[in-house]
């Protein structure tokens, strides 16, 4: 029977043995599965509205396209 290494609660760690373990692994702040930080609210407050603007801009384009 093979044995049952520990892991972490997110279950995709790598086990590295040896004495040369922490040279190994890249450091943790290259961590592909850290999520990324959330814009502040004024930053994703002016991405709402631009984005509204575009689908705007569209609508009438779109409009104008069919009416001529």
């Amino acid at each position: 029977m093979s044995e049952q290494h520990d892991i972490d609660e997110r279950h995709d760690s790598l086990i590295v043995e040896g004495d040369d373990a922490d040279h190994v692994l890249p450091p943790p702040e290259l961590d592909p599965f850290t999520p990324e930080p959330s814009p502040p609210a004024r930053a994703r407050q002016a991405m709402i509205w631009v984005f509204l603007v575009v689908v705007i801009l569209l609508a009438i384009g779109i409009a104008y396209s069919i009416a001529h």
